[in-house]
């Protein structure tokens, strides 16, 4: 990999703990890329919660990558969050990715839990008295899907920002000019500190697209194409997924520093013989798609 290059790793909670097992092998094998640290997302719910303290401190505990567990402020109080955040920094895991985080319901209005943090703002200003946490916070280069406009949206990041926040992480996005602007304008807010751009391999094109909807990403036109007519074959959508996150990459490498979202914890090396059998399900599709357009 390009020395260049430094990347983070998200990982989602597992469901189980044979999905767990998946996971672990998977973090591993992304320590050979010497990420700056891993993440583990945040659940609505206590057993959710548990699945994040979890494998947070079991990263600390067997990984010499750092790790940050996010936290939102949905359906908890000022007290639990401050008690989880402690915990984790009295076991020296002292970065987190504070968030408001996202309602359970489609459809329903975010609404602050009565004892607890009003928003991300809150949330890092709150935890900054606590101790000397690193906290990254959530930046939108197409708008939170609740924001009433640009300009409104960068308000509420530079009260992140004024706060304490550290870095700013990205929603993640498939247009690379969607970035620059957002970069542009940020730094045209005053705000001075790390941005990194969010990237999301994409693995199963209709599951993204849905998700993509909901926390307002857009896909573009061509995206979509070069996805046509591969539903059934799911080998040929993670080439194509990756593929286009590598050339997104490449186009931004000047940029110096990249945020690797994935959605899935499963991760495996393929052996040889797979990637050929690989690269030959693409090759059939390729030209299976050129026939359709022939006729």
């Amino acid at each position: 990999m390009n020395k260049e290059l430094k990347f983070s790793f998200e990982f989602f909670p597992t469901k189980n703990a044979g999905d767990e097992a998946v996971a672990w092998e998977s973090l591993k094998k992304l320590e050979n890329f010497d990420p700056q640290f891993f993440s583990v997302t945040f659940g609505a719910g206590g057993g959710e919660r548990l699945k994040t303290d979890s494998f947070v401190k079991k990263i600390k505990k067997n990984s010499k990558v750092p790790v940050a567990g996010h936290l939102t402020c949905v359906d908890m109080s000022k007290d639990e969050i401050n008690d989880l955040a402690l915990n984790w920094f009295e076991k020296g895991i002292t970065r987190i990715v504070a968030l408001r985080g996202d309602v359970r319901n489609p459809g329903e209005q975010y609404k602050p839990h009565p004892d607890g943090y009003k928003n991300a703002a809150d949330m890092t200003a709150g935890l900054k008295k606590l101790a000397n946490f690193d906290i990254s916070v959530a930046g939108y280069p197409e708008i939170h899907p609740d924001s009433k406009g640009k300009e409104l949206d960068l308000d509420n990041l530079k009260r992140k920002v004024d706060a304490g926040a550290d870095r700013i992480i990205t929603q993640f996005f498939f247009d690379e000019n969607i970035f620059l602007k957002f970069r542009d304008d940020v730094a045209k807010s005053g705000i001075k500190i790390q941005l990194l751009p969010g990237i999301m391999p994409i693995q199963n094109y209709k599951r993204v697209k849905s998700f993509s909807e909901k926390c307002g990403t857009s896909v573009p036109n061509w995206i979509e194409k070069e996805f046509e007519g591969s539903d059934d074959n799911p080998d040929v959508q993670k080439m194509i997924g990756s593929s286009l996150a590598t050339d997104l990459v490449k186009k931004l490498q000047k940029e110096g520093t990249f945020r690797i979202l994935k959605l899935k914890s499963h991760f495996e090396k393929p052996s040889e013989k797979k990637k050929r059998e690989k690269e030959e399900s693409v090759k059939r599709f390729k030209k299976l798609r050129k026939l359709k357009a022939r006729f």
